[in-house]
């Protein structure tokens, strides 16, 4: 997979059991060929790319993760180019959480005001 040091978030397998079960999950998660994921697990590349700004796509990152965690996987979880951990991309999910509902708060402030005012 592709993956963009300056806005990707992606996952590795390092170290597997079956590599049949990794490809059965992975398929859950994106539609490529069980040729190309076989490939990619075992030259080490990316099994899951994502932006980092979308949140659909983290989540299913996270999930995909999880498991594969289930069945024995370690994974090595990128971020640009660093290594991150689970805990670190649940913790951006929580801060655009929070500026999704502070900026709806906003948004509400400021229409409220607006009708206030062409009373």
């Amino acid at each position: 997979m592709n993956f963009n040091e300056e806005c990707d978030i992606g996952i590795k397998i390092t170290q597997y059991k079956s590599i049949p079960k990794c490809i059965s999950i992975i398929r859950n998660y994106r539609n490529d060929s069980m040729g190309i994921i076989k490939s990619e697990i075992e030259s080490n590349d990316f099994i899951f790319v994502c932006d980092f700004t979308d949140t659909h796509n983290i989540m299913n990152l996270l999930n995909c993760l999880d498991d594969l965690t289930k069945i024995g996987c370690s994974l090595l979880i990128q971020d640009g180019n660093e290594i991150i951990s689970r805990e670190i991309i649940l913790n951006i999910l929580q801060s655009y959480k929070e500026i999704e509902e502070e900026t709806l708060a906003a948004i509400d402030f400021e229409t409220s005001n607006d009708n206030d005012e062409s009373i």
